[in-house]
């Protein structure tokens, strides 16, 4: 009888201060389901779980940093790949679910719960490099067709600047073949996500140039469905913030990302 009073000492203590969320099998911690999109080759899959290659880009080092977050916020290390758009519709759909990474935008703003950021890039303008006229200044790419992949937020960060002409590819791969078949002049990405692109895609990085032009920046986040409780979101906030605080942070990118 001892025995069980302590244990259910121990239990109401665990619920008195909130760490319902970090036991498992309890909580939120085995409900929610994880999304991430668009990785090519820069993750691989051993056993079950995802796991980013070490030095394989931003992509592998998102899923890393996840991966520790979920660790240390008691959640089961389960991330599933899927195209951005289905994984925007599937979390808007709910319930307990989210997605990375997401450029957080005006528009998306009240569609989700938001965790971050976890890498802020510049995006630049590409083009093929057989452009006769190679793109010089931020105006002149205002007139020309620019390709965005279908649900990506670039649509809606160009069309604040002033853009207005847009080509859409279902994928991001399906913009660079526009930029090379001349169906599009341009693309916006950062630059280490183009590499990544074009890995496993067939296509030949000569190709392809970056041009001077900025295109602005794109600040990538966790994006939970709204019925996340706000509570938790603040939990994974906090967890972000230590972790990015911590030498582990830079350990991470220098191993994965770098």
């Amino acid at each position: 009888m001892e025995g069980w009073s302590r244990s259910r000492r121990a239990w109401v203590r665990c619920l008195s201060l909130g760490w319902v969320g970090l036991l498992p099998g309890l909580g939120f911690a085995q409900a929610y389901q994880f999304y991430t999109h668009n990785i090519g080759d820069q993750v691989e899959v051993q056993g079950q779980t995802l796991r980013g290659k070490p030095h394989g880009g931003k992509r592998a080092f998102h899923v890393e940093v996840v991966r520790t977050l979920l660790s240390d916020l008691g959640y089961p290390d389960a991330i599933s790949v899927v195209p951005f758009a289905r994984g925007m519709k599937l979390v808007q759909d709910g319930p307990r679910r989210a997605l990375f990474n997401v450029i957080r935008t005006p528009d998306r703003e009240l569609q989700f719960k938001w965790v971050g950021p976890l890498l802020i890039d510049r995006d630049w303008f590409f083009e093929s490099s057989s452009t006769e006229r190679p793109l010089r200044k931020l105006e002149e790419a205002k007139s020309l067709p620019v390709c965005v992949a279908n649900g990506t937020a670039y649509e809606e960060l160009l069309s604040r600047q002033g853009f207005t002409r847009f080509e859409r590819g279902v994928s991001y791969e399906a913009c660079l073949r526009m930029l090379k078949a001349k169906r599009a002049a341009l693309m916006a990405s950062s630059e280490e996500n183009f590499r990544g692109l074009l890995q496993g895609t067939g296509l030949d990085a000569a190709d392809f140039r970056r041009t001077p032009v900025e295109a602005g920046s794109s600040p990538g986040y966790i994006a939970f469905s709204l019925d996340t409780p706000e509570a938790e979101v603040q939990r994974w906030q906090r967890a972000l913030d230590r972790l990015r605080a911590s030498p582990q942070w830079p350990q991470l990118y220098l191993r994965f990302h770098e």
